[in-house]
């Protein structure tokens, strides 16, 4: 007689309003393994939103709403922040710097020298985007994580 085998997972606390799927005859380790993906998708959207930030510019700082930012660039050891109403700022961060101070949900990594913020963008067409009229381009390495970030809809993606 073949006994059935019972795997018992607890879960903490910030997953339980999470739907979990498990499916007859899934093995341990891709349950586990869907598990661990479903709470990196909470980690991710429970992320602190920020508003704002604050730039210091000669002998003040000033409030920058994130919704301001369009893209960030890099400019040697600098920074040059590109703002809506056609501003820009140059701060004394490398890139590396600022991105870590950002909000990964709002903002992302797309080349070397550009960080740019997901809500501004308006086209993309074949390996660069468009925000505000600039083009930017998408560096290889950076192409499937920001293609991750949008839904297509009309044309499919290869290898999805």
């Amino acid at each position: 007689m073949k006994e059935k085998q019972c795997l018992i997972i607890t879960l903490p606390s910030h997953l339980a309003d999470l739907p979990i799927q498990i499916i007859r005859g899934s093995n341990d380790k891709k349950l586990i393994c869907s598990l661990q993906v479903a709470e990196d998708k909470v980690e991710y959207s429970n992320v602190k939103r920020e508003k704002c930030v604050f730039v210091w510019r000669r002998n003040d700082y000033l409030k920058l709403e994130l919704d301001e930012i369009l893209w960030i660039e890099a400019d040697g050891s600098y920074s040059r922040l590109y703002l809506t109403r056609n501003r820009n700022m140059v701060v004394s961060f490398h890139l590396a710097v600022i991105e870590k101070k950002l909000p990964n949900i709002d903002f992302l990594r797309i080349h070397r020298s550009y960080i740019i913020n997901l809500k501004h963008v308006i086209s993309l067409i074949g390996n660069s985007l468009n925000i505000e009229g600039k083009s930017l381009t998408i560096g290889r390495e950076y192409r499937e994580a920001f293609l991750d970030r949008f839904i297509f809809l009309g044309v499919r993606r290869k290898g999805k």
